[in-house]
This record gives C-alpha cells, structure tokens and sequence, in this order.
C-alpha cells in the first residue's frame, strides 16, 4: 500500500485503524439486517498474487447475497492502478471472473487471479481503471458456491464496488462498468439489469458480456441419461458445478436422487476441485451422462429458471456483447439465440464477434472493443 484512504470508515464498521501494508478491519459478520457492500474486514494482498500495474491490492470481505433469496457474504480483490487517482477519482471496473469451481480453495483472492485473465486486468489497469474483483459467494466465504445463480453472482459484482468506495473514499469515481468471461460474463447480464436499482448512489455505465452463457435454464432441465443433441458434451462441468451449488443451498431438492454412484462421485468431486483439478479428475474418470444420471433434471427446471434466465430486457446503460464463431465451450448459436430475444425485446446493445479465436481467446480478442465501449460510457 503506498497511500492510505482519503476518508474513514463509516460507523457500521466496528473500527477502522490504518496500518502501513493494508486497511484495516475488525471482521464482522454479515446478517440479513447487514446493508449490501458493507466492509466486514479487508487486509493487503499477497503481493506475490497481485497483477502488474496495481500499485495497491487488497483482499475484501463484504456483505451480498448468498444466494438469489438468501443474504450472505462474499470476499473479493480491489486493484488500484499505478499514478495519482485523477480530479474525480479512478472509474471503476467490476470484473467478474470465468468458472473456477466452488470450493474455497478456488477463489482467486486465495490463488490469485486465473492466468488467462491476468492480461485482462492488467490492461484495464494500464488504462487508468481500479479494479474490483468479486470471488462470488460461496468461495472463500460459508457454504458451497451457488454457480450460475445469476441474481446472486450480480449482486456479488454489485456490492464490491460499494465495497471499494468505503474503503477508498474520494480516490474512486462514482462511475463503473461491469465486465467478465465466460461465467463471468453471464455475471456481467445479471449485474447489468440490477446495477442502477441496486446501488442507485453509484453511477452504472455499462457492461460487456464476454462469451457469456445464456440459456442454461432451458438447456440444463433437459439433461439426463439421454443426452439430448442440443446439449454440447462440454456441458458436463456445468452440470455437476450447478447441481453441487444446488445441493449445499437447497438441500429439499434432494440432487442425488438423480445420480448413481458414479454421478454421486463425480458431485463430489465438483463440491471440492478447482477448475483443471476437476478437469483432470473427469479425464481420469470418463463417463457420459447415461452413466451420471438416473434421470432428466426436468423437476429442477423452476429453480434453474430463477437462477439461470438472462434478462433480456431492462437494460439501463449500453450493452456490449462479445462471442466467437469458434467457440466450443459456450457456442455461438447460444449466444445469438439470447441477442435474438434481446432485440425482439426492444433491447438496444451491441453484438461484436469473432472467426478463429477458441473461449478463453475470445477475452483478449476482445479488449480493444471492450476498451473503446469504456472510453466511450465513462466520462
């Protein structure tokens, strides 16, 4: 930390003290009654985790949603960039991260920032915006995270950068946007329609969804023994990360009636390994869904609606949408399916794509036009 804070903590924290490598905090812990964005502790990152051109990093724990309907918390990473903050402080960038897991043990606060989107952050600092990282609730904080609840994902995304101004007061500009990959940019929806109701005291320009999945919530229910052809096999992760999400918050639906042994195996797996780990484990571990699953999913397709359904309209500020013609992992006709009802919606937003770049390519690819929409929406 090379400076401190221009303005102190407000008095729902229970002290604030600066110490010379980080800003303070008394942890304490979030309830229902606790305002979303409250600060319950915050110290400096590990500066061997910290992207280049941050010249203060710091690890956040604040107040959100658990889950769609349920009050929680979430911890998080905050980047200041190199340089004096401008006249009306750094704007704001909240970066919402691609799939990692749901275990504790994968928030990039803990592990740090995910390789392939370092140079994402980076450039964003380079550029001259702080950034505001969110773990999601779940990892890092109590439970398992609820993946893909796209309510509380955007809340989480939401609340840090309230979050952020407690800690940095006048050093932020009350202007953000919102960003992410792949589940982070499904993130970037959810974030998008509920920014200005949500914290109507910042100032929400806009968001670019980059290869972000839509349509889950009527794709997932169809999964089952038979594996429809409309569901890509790279769907797996998604499933079991979903379905163990599910069954830590919602326990009355009882997920594993729908799973053999091995499906009961592999849940178990998605609850505890991180993004390649559970890779590696389903390489070592094949099976098709015939072998998973006792049973479609079809009874969880009204939780997954209120979890997974993309707005497709009720869009405030501008809308970028970024998705390669060669992406395997999150396919294109998925994307223009959703921008297809975005439009028929009356929703104004802007679809850029790409020939040849694979789904994590497709974050750099889309930097330029995702720089350009910022300079464009921020004053």
């Amino acid at each position: 930390m090379t400076s401190l804070p221009r303005r102190f903590c407000p008095p729902v924290l229970v002290a604030c003290v600066a110490l010379a490598s980080s800003v303070l905090l008394v942890p304490a812990p979030a309830s229902a009654e606790t305002a979303a964005g409250t600060v319950l502790s915050s110290t400096a990152l590990d500066p061997a985790l910290a992207p280049a051109g941050a010249a203060e990093s710091y690890v956040v724990r604040y107040s959100t949603l658990r889950t769609a309907e349920q009050a929680g918390e979430s911890t998080g990473t905050v980047f200041v960039p190199t340089g004096d903050a401008p006249a009306d402080g750094w704007p704001v960038v909240s970066y919402a991260h691609g799939t990692t897991g749901v275990a504790d043990s994968c928030a990039p606060s803990a592990t740090g920032t995910a390789q392939y989107e370092r140079p994402a952050i980076e450039a964003w600092l380079a550029a001259g915006h702080a950034v505001v990282a969110t773990d999601y609730a779940g990892m890092g904080t109590p439970g398992v995270h609820a993946y893909l609840d796209g309510p509380a994902a955007g809340a989480n995304a939401i609340d840090i950068v309230r979050a952020a101004h407690t800690m940095l007061g006048d050093r932020l500009s009350p202007e953000w946007i919102t960003t992410g990959l792949s589940q982070g940019g499904n993130t970037s929806f959810f974030t998008a329609a509920a920014a200005s109701t949500r914290a109507p005291d910042l100032d929400f320009r806009g968001a670019v969804s980059v290869a972000g999945p839509t349509g889950l919530d009527t794709v997932l229910p169809l999964v089952g023994p038979v594996l429809p052809p409309v569901v890509p096999s790279g769907f797996l992760g998604y499933v079991f990360y979903t379905l163990a999400g599910l069954a830590d918050q919602r326990p009355e639906l009882d997920v594993r009636q729908y799973l053999t042994p091995k499906g009961v195996e592999y849940l178990d797996a998605a609850t505890t390994l991180c993004g390649n780990e559970f890779r590696d484990y389903r390489s070592a571990h094949p099976a098709q869904f015939g072998e998973l699953l006792t049973r479609p999913l079809t009874p969880l397709a009204p939780v997954l609606e209120q979890m997974q359904a993309v707005p497709v309209s009720g869009y405030d500020r501008p809308l970028l949408v970024t998705q390669s013609l060669s992406d395997q992992t999150v396919p294109a006709p998925l994307t223009f399916a959703h921008t297809a009802r975005m439009t028929a919606a009356g929703t104004d937003f802007q679809l850029v794509t790409f020939p040849t770049p694979d789904h994590i390519g497709t974050l750099m690819a889309s930097m330029p036009a995702s720089l350009d929409f910022a300079a464009r929406v921020l004053s």
